[in-house]
């Protein structure tokens, strides 16, 4: 990969979100990010042209598909198996969005171009406060490739997420993460007779695939139950909250304000 100057790029948040997503609630996850004067720079991957963004201090659009043409391909190729989901949906076939979540893992990838360490977060999302310095560090320390808020009974929460992109096994983990798109793989993966297609299912079934090799390292974060784990961590709460769902048209989630 090609490194990209961005700033002080040791350290980045990444997203992606489109137009209309950003008219209906996505901007308040940029509006929140400057109000609340975040430190490392935002990297927004969009699916049309940047010029429809209003310009940010530290927030930088970029086409996905300029930096990821396996994204748009699978996408074309899958657009009847991928309808796309309107914003207030609640469809019963959530779990069979793969075109949708698709987007997150080929961001993801493409942000590595940018940072040592990339911090994904779902344009869902709202900023509360600044992040101080000393978290970056706690959250992904510099031999851990992947932090996650980790569901043992459950699939890994992945409104937030981070990874090293200085790991020894970052390419080959990202290689095989969108090989599930580049290969149309995620259509394979069911539990109980039911399709199982969003990124949370994806990055766990890569996670499997490295857990023996000892160059990869991962943090869990979280209490480790099921349900809403980020709006109830005394780590992420008093700084983000994840208003996942029809919560994104609330001003905030009702269990982040229960945990406050």
């Amino acid at each position: 990969m090609t490194s990209v100057p961005l700033g002080e790029n040791i350290s980045i948040f990444v997203t992606t979100f489109n137009k209309r997503l950003y008219d209906s609630y996505a901007h308040q996850l940029i509006d929140t990010y400057k109000a609340t004067n975040q430190k490392p720079h935002m990297l927004v991957f969009v699916e049309d042209s940047p010029s429809l963004y209003p310009k940010v201090d530290k927030v930088k659009y970029e086409n996905i598909f300029d930096f990821e043409p396996d994204c748009k391909d699978f996408i074309n190729r899958n657009k009847e198996r991928s309808p796309i989901k309107k914003v207030d949906s609640t469809a019963t076939n959530f779990f069979e969005q793969a075109g949708r979540f698709s987007y997150k893992v080929f961001a993801q990838s493409a942000a590595r171009c940018w940072a040592d360490k990339i911090f994904y977060i779902d344009s869902d999302c709202k900023f509360v406060d600044t992040i101080p310095r000393l978290w970056w560090q706690q959250c992904l320390p510099n031999l851990t490739f992947l932090s996650f808020y980790d569901r043992p009974n459950q699939y890994t929460e992945t409104g937030f997420v981070a990874f090293n992109s200085a790991s020894p096994i970052a390419n080959e983990f990202f290689e095989a993460y969108k090989n599930w798109y580049v290969t149309d793989k995620v259509y394979s993966i069911k539990k109980d007779g039911k399709n199982f297609w969003t990124d949370c299912h994806t990055l766990d079934a890569t996670r499997q695939m490295f857990k023996d090799d000892p160059r990869y390292a991962e943090k869990p974060l979280g209490d480790g139950r099921n349900g809403h784990i980020m709006a109830r961590d005394k780590f992420i709460n008093p700084y983000i909250d994840h208003r996942k769902g029809r919560r994104k048209f609330q001003s905030n989630s009702p269990e982040w304000r229960k945990h406050r």
